[in-house]
């Protein structure tokens, strides 16, 4: 893994509370660097959750796919299954830059871990984020869809009001069961915002929002949420 792309990951890791603790070191395996096989809709044969490359950056210069282990790269994410109709692909994400989450849950509780999690960053700080949680069925034609995005973040929905003065500067997801007494795991997202003047490390104010899952609507509900204002950087002296 290049200088470049550990010391990325590390930022990231430090900002989201631990969203890819680990994720910095040599050896670690990052989200999507293999392909995710699962059964996500149920049917008894698996599909597989891919990341297809449309660009590789090296120290040299940018190259076509396939990338090599420690490349940057840029990518979607893309379902495949092969099914009655033959092999069927589906785009799940923009294009971004590397995953820092990717992973099957149980995200609505009903016992089976067929939900398909991801956060993906972009940027040269990898500021940039895209995080789902979707559920998947099987079609009329015999082939996966999607069901629902339980979960989408960030949308005017799913973030916390900006403080006066500010703006939404990243999130951060992560998947556990903070909450014993809540059936089931709860998300967190972790939010900075920033004024006008903020240098780049330092944002104003970050946000950590905790939801759970509501089976009746089939979606996520914020139960707590706390805003707190960050420390100013001292100058340097």
């Amino acid at each position: 893994m290049s200088r470049a792309l550990r010391c990325l990951l590390l930022g990231v890791a430090l900002a989201g509370g631990g969203v890819i603790a680990g994720a910095a070191a040599e050896s670690d395996p990052l989200p999507l660097d293999e392909p995710i096989v699962a059964d996500l809709d149920g049917d008894g044969r698996t599909e597989v959750v891919r990341a297809l490359e449309t660009a590789c950056y090296t120290e040299e210069g940018s190259r076509k796919p396939p990338c090599e282990r420690g490349d940057l790269r840029s990518f979607y994410v893309e379902l495949v299954d092969t099914c009655a109709t033959g092999a069927l692909a589906l785009t799940l994400s923009r294009e971004m830059e590397f995953a820092s989450l990717a992973e099957v849950v149980d995200a609505d509780n009903d016992g089976n871990a067929r939900e398909l999690a991801f956060e993906l960053r972009a940027g040269a700080t990898g500021r940039g984020v895209q995080a789902k949680i979707v559920r998947f069925k099987v079609d009329a034609g015999g082939c996966i869809s999607v069901q629902k995005t339980l979960f989408s973040y960030p949308r005017p929905e799913t973030i916390g009001k900006r403080p006066k003065g500010t703006a939404f500067a990243t999130g951060y997801l992560n998947i556990h069961d903070y909450d014993k007494g809540i059936k089931g795991l709860e998300l967190r997202t972790i939010e900075t915002y920033s004024r006008p003047a903020d240098p780049g490390c330092c944002p104003s104010f970050r946000r950590a929002t905790f939801w759970r899952y509501v089976s009746a609507t089939s979606s996520y509900k914020r139960y707590r949420t706390k805003l707190v204002r960050l420390p100013r950087p001292r100058p340097a002296v």
